[in-house]
């Protein structure tokens, strides 16, 4: 017996589920926050884990002497983990910190959350005002009944249309969102909704978390299917886990086989073969038989020519109609304006910002607005909801242009009242010419 000495005794049932989750940790590369005692939070990376030690590469300089205790937290299999431990040793770039001797449950959410792919192509749009302040669209990175996650990909103001710089000041905690749209959820169709800006993260990107509105509890039945076919109900106590390293062994290779010896060919007889016989000729084919002649052509019957009068009416009606463009600037919106004029519309107006829209939709004498790509703010269907929702009864058939169509592009069309979803690409043809008068009226 050791009496004197300071020789480590096995680790007990509890250090082999820290050691288990943290092998994870360092095996999936998660990032950790070191916290000291005054709430100071740095992000680390998990360097090494032994028997009775971490090894920490700290992100940023930690004022913590030897000794002191610290907390650790992690985000491992959708859940956030809280450790406490106590600082061994604090090198330029390297700490030491002692194994911690348990893990708990450091949950924030109310309520279970789905994370998403970002190839599953789900987007959300946020607007602190339809017509000023600040407006920002980005992938959702999660999801629950309650609020989300979105990694923001760009920062506008919308009276301007002026490009903002992404960081942390962009958008306060706390501060009301008038719109949240989100789109291409799976199995959901679009939702509008409000909310409140709940945390803001600008240290890996640009990480805004919202919270919904209470009281749209029916409005948000899809997600909740959504969320409950990915995840569980978040649990009371740490999940257990076991180390990889204990696992079952590999089944054992199967033993090297020695290739069979080539055999030898046996010697070809000397006796003399028999000669096959000789093939009877072919039977002669029959003749061929006779082709058909030709039925005669029957002469079709020649088109009237137009009438001059309905012709002159349709001119006369296509001058006054109006007809916006929500298109980006390019050979594309050019080309389309272009055949339009030249069919006899009167009036193709352009537009490619949100302001400019909602100025011209608010002049009479727009009877069609076509929808290939939006413009810089919200494109899209996005860009319809927000027509419906400004006009409601008074909106004119708006033509959705897509190039890729599935069931919840249908469905979010019929819910905003969309008048045709057009498959990109399209020719700028007759077809493109009858689809323009039918929704006119002037077919």
């Amino acid at each position: 017996m050791a009496m004197f000495g300071t020789k480590k005794t096995k680790s007990s049932e509890g250090s082999e589920l820290v050691l288990a989750y943290f092998e994870e940790v360092q095996r999936l590369r998660v990032s950790l926050s070191i916290v000291d005692g005054r709430g100071r939070a740095v992000p680390a990376s998990l360097t090494s884990v032994s028997e009775d030690r971490l090894a920490v590469s700290p992100q940023g300089p930690l004022t913590v002497d030897k000794g002191a205790s610290v907390d650790l937290f992690f985000l491992l299999d959708g859940l956030r983990f809280k450790a406490s431990t106590k600082l061994l040793e604090n090198k330029p770039g390297l700490v030491a910190l002692d194994l911690p001797s348990g893990i708990s449950l450091a949950e924030r959410r109310k309520k279970p959350r789905a994370r998403l792919n970002a190839r599953e192509g789900a987007t959300a749009i946020a607007l602190t005002g339809l017509f000023d302040g600040v407006g920002l669209n980005g992938s959702i990175e999660n999801i629950s009944e309650g609020g989300l996650c979105i990694r923001v990909e760009k920062v506008m103001e919308v009276k301007t249309q002026r490009k903002m710089h992404m960081g942390a000041n962009v958008l306060a905690v706390g501060q009301p969102l008038m719109l949240i749209k989100l789109n291409k959820l799976p199995k959901c169709g679009p939702i509008e909704l409000a909310g409140t800006v709940a945390w803001v993260d600008a240290s890996q990107g640009l990480l805004v978390g919202i919270t919904f509105e209470k009281g749209k509890e029916s409005l948000l039945g899809p997600v909740r299917s959504l969320v409950s076919s990915r995840t569980t109900a978040i649990p009371t106590s740490v999940p257990m886990k076991t180390r990889r390293s204990q696992e079952a062994p590999p089944e054992p290779e199967e033993p090297y086989q020695r290739p069979v010896a080539r055999k030898e060919p046996e010697p070809v007889s000397e006796t003399p073969v028999a000669s096959a016989p000789i093939p009877e000729p072919p039977a002669p084919e029959p003749p061929p038989a006779p082709k058909p002649e030709p039925e005669p052509e029957v002469e079709s019957s020649p088109t009237p020519p137009p009438d001059e009068r309905s012709l002159a009416l349709l001119r006369v009606k296509k001058r006054s109609r109006g007809i916006l463009l929500a298109m980006p600037a390019g050979p594309e919106r050019d080309a389309v304006a272009g055949f339009l004029s030249e069919d006899g519309y009167g009036r193709v107006l352009l537009t490619d910002t949100l302001t400019n829209l909602l100025e011209q939709v608010e002049k009479p004498g727009i009877h069609l607005i076509f929808v290939d790509g939006g413009v810089a703010e919200l494109q899209d269907l996005a860009l319809a909801s927000l027509l419906r929702h400004k006009l409601a009864d008074a909106m004119p058939p708006v033509v959705l242009a897509e190039a890729f169509v599935d069931a919840e592009l249908v469905l979010g069309a019929q819910e905003t009242g969309v008048a045709q979803i057009l498959v990109k690409p399209y020719e700028l043809d007759t077809e493109f010419q009858r689809m323009i008068e039918g929704h006119l009226g002037l077919g």
